[in-house]
């Protein structure tokens, strides 16, 4: 990704900063405009002008920001600091912002946002008096960035006393309290630094000065803790040091229970409809062991593979049955596939193909030897298999759908005269599969081809049995209160105990305060709020990433060295919210996505998008992420790319929605002589499209 060229500051004396050293003072109204989408992020263009003008007619309204938008283009040569279309106001990239930067450090707790320049108050020197609504949103604003600082400084003092590394703290807070003279928080992490470097007197020093500021300026007296701390100074006794945090060791029990408990009706339902050569199905809410009675249940009937989707799938055709097909390939490295079949594979598995360009599928017909290939290297692979069990379908891609349907249903028929099938066990969340999902598994079940179990919840009875089965001393007498709190979900069970021993409680009575009954993300927020700032870092990217995540582009991603990133991926792992290079658990994934922040999460896009640019990868996936990074125009040649590639597979719903959001693009961009090609490219596709089914498989010829 590009580095910016401008960069604007507006905490402390509000200017811009050149390329060449240039320094231009900002004016009010230009520094508010820059400030507001630094914390807002892209904004309405009326409604934002309307607060900086909030007494002038729209005509005016509307000028006025035109003039702004044009002063800031000549203070910067000619650069547009700000992207503006007739209906929104967004930072351009090649604007850096110091208020920007600080806002992404403030959930990792780092300061390095605020040098070199030091920072300070937002917006300082400029009131709004005349602009109402302008004024409370900055004192808002003002409060967060008081607080990002306060709460990075907190962290980075505690970080440097609990390695006793007393000099930088004690630099810290000096800064801290020069900037916050009020602060007793500050003025005690003051003074006992400079008693813990052997400095008595300027201890007692601090202290005097702090009480003068309390008394003076707030008319308060210190708190207790800090005339504890000065009594023991004064006596000269040691002063503690902060304990390092320690975690208790989780039992490997608490993260896979030994007892599958109260799944036996379940697990009957399995074994029928194995011994009947059905198709199952398991569904349940997030949590309730799917995944788990299914891998249990294959791994009794003897030789198994498990597949799975990831989240980002439903974005690029064919990633769900290329991951699947590349795992059984990886169980069987000694296959040979026929050069043909290799050839239609490498449409969707490129490594298969050679050097030679496979032309697109131009017609039925070569749809139908597409999909046979598949159906034909599908059966080679899955040979001796006495299960597969495929995770999270909810998330299988459209494509790969259609393609793994008519494979099974060729391997059905061509299994009537063969060895047996291997049994194939879906996995999915109630409530959450597409429509054209719902309608594929109606169809089976109407004609006894497949069977669907739907788990419940534990009872009382059955959450007892796995508290027993964890051996956990203490775990078993809140039984009834575990059954209230999770409503019987697994997952929310298991992660309740984790807390619980974690704060070192399984052994006391039921906490009074925990977050709500039957929600188990508040509980892993917290395990995140545990994590390093680089670790977190590392768990967001991956939930950005999606099912490309790889350990290998965390460094060039996030511009952090091999070791550090091999910490933090550790510190993960420990922590049971990263298993090899996926999450635990999607309740993981929502809970690390829940905390990326809008300017976070376009950044970390941003930078996704640059490693896999540099990698070559898909057209999809890169206009996906330039997309999501707000860089829409980066993203057009990959949209057109995109839509080709889909061309060629006979996709021609997915095609045309990439020319369709090339056209939304280059409107937007004012490219409209581009716009009317691509929505000619959109229209002609569209009447390619086959009616009236569309997401049905080529049919199978006779014989």
């Amino acid at each position: 990704m590009s580095r910016p060229e401008w960069s604007a500051r507006v905490l402390g004396m509000s200017q811009l900063l050149g390329p060449q050293g240039q320094q231009v003072r900002l004016e009010r109204r230009a520094a508010a405009l820059l400030a507001y989408l630094a914390l807002e992020g892209p904004s309405p263009k009326f409604p934002l002008a309307c607060l900086l003008w909030p007494d002038s007619p729209p005509t005016t309204v509307r000028n006025n920001m035109r003039q702004l938008l044009r002063r800031l283009r000549l203070a910067s040569g000619g650069v547009e600091l700000v992207e503006a279309d007739s209906e929104r106001l967004a930072l351009s990239p090649l604007l850096g912002m110091d208020l920007a930067s600080l806002k992404s450090a403030a959930t990792t707790h780092a300061l390095e946002a605020l040098r070199p320049g030091g920072g300070g108050p937002l917006l300082a020197g400029f009131d709004f008096d005349d602009c109402e609504e302008l004024a409370r949103w900055l004192d808002g604003a003002r409060a967060s960035v008081e607080g990002w600082v306060r709460k990075a400084r907190e962290a980075e003092i505690q970080r440097h006393l609990a390695d006793s590394d007393w000099s930088p703290a004690l630099a810290l807070a000096q800064e801290w309290v020069q900037q916050e003279p009020e602060s007793e928080q500050a003025g005690r992490h003051l003074i006992r630094l400079h008693y813990l470097q052997g400095d008595r007197v300027a201890a007692l020093a601090a202290f005097e000065r702090l009480r003068a500021t309390l008394s003076h300026d707030l008319g308060v007296a210190p708190m207790p803790d800090t005339l504890a701390l000065v009594r023991l100074i004064e006596k000269g006794t040691q002063v503690a040091q902060p304990a390092p945090v320690s975690r208790p060791a989780l039992p490997l029990t608490v993260l896979r229970p030994p007892v599958l408990a109260g799944r036996e009706s379940a697990w009957r339902e399995l074994l029928e409809g194995f011994e009947a050569g059905q198709v199952i199905f398991i569904s349940g809410e997030p949590g309730s062991g799917k995944s788990r009675l299914a891998e249990e249940f294959a791994a009794a009937q003897g030789r198994w593979v498990r597949n799975e989707a990831r989240p980002g799938d439903p974005d690029v055709p064919y990633a769900s049955q290329a991951r699947a097909f590349r795992a059984q390939l990886a169980r069987r490295p000694d296959m040979k596939l026929p050069d043909r079949l290799r050839a239609e594979l490498s449409r969707f598995i490129p490594e298969l193909g050679d050097s030679r360009p496979v032309p697109p599928l131009a017609s039925e017909a070569d749809e139908l030897r597409f999909f046979e290939a598949h159906a034909e290297g599908l059966a080679l692979v899955l040979e001796g298999e006495r299960v597969v069990v495929a995770d999270d379908v909810q998330y299988w891609d459209r494509a790969s759908a259609r393609l793994s349907m008519y494979a099974w249903t060729r391997m059905l028929a061509a299994g009537a005269q063969a060895v047996r099938l291997p049994c194939f066990i879906d996995c999915y969340r109630r409530g959450e599969l597409p429509a054209y999902a719902e309608a594929n598994i109606r169809k089976l079940v109407d004609v006894g081809r497949g069977r669907v179990i739907d788990l419940g919840p534990l009872s009382v009875d059955s959450v007892r049995q796995l508290l027993a089965g964890l051996e956990l001393p203490g775990a078993e007498a809140h039984t009834e209160a575990l059954t209230r709190y999770t409503g019987g979900n697994p997952l929310y069970i298991v992660e309740t105990l984790k807390h619980l021993i974690e704060t070192d409680s399984l052994h006391k009575d039921w906490p009074p305060r925990l977050p709500p009954p039957g929600r188990v993300g508040p509980l892993i927020q917290r395990r995140l709020d545990r994590l390093s700032p680089l670790a977190l870092q590392v768990a967001q990217l991956a939930a950005r990433a999606g099912a490309h995540f790889r350990a290998a582009l965390v460094p060039e991603a996030l511009e952090a060295s091999a070791t550090s990133i091999h910490a933090a991926l550790s510190e993960l792992e420990a922590m049971q919210l990263l298993v090899g290079e996926r999450f635990s658990h999607d309740l993981v994934l929502e809970a690390v996505q829940a905390s990326i922040g809008k300017a976070t999460g376009r950044l970390l896009h941003g930078q996704l998008a640059a490693v896999f640019e540099r990698d070559g990868a898909p057209a999809n996936l890169l206009a996906h992420h330039w997309l999501e990074a707000g860089q829409e125009v980066r993203a057009l040649p990959y949209l057109h790319a995109a839509a080709r590639a889909d061309e060629e597979l006979l996709l021609l719903e997915e095609a045309a929605q990439h020319h369709a959001r090339a056209v939304a693009v280059l409107e937007a961009a004012g490219r409209h002589e581009e716009a009317t090609s691509a929505r000619v490219a959109e229209v002609r596709v569209r009447a390619r499209q086959k009616a009236p089914a569309a997401d049905e498989a080529p049919s199978t010829r006779p014989g």
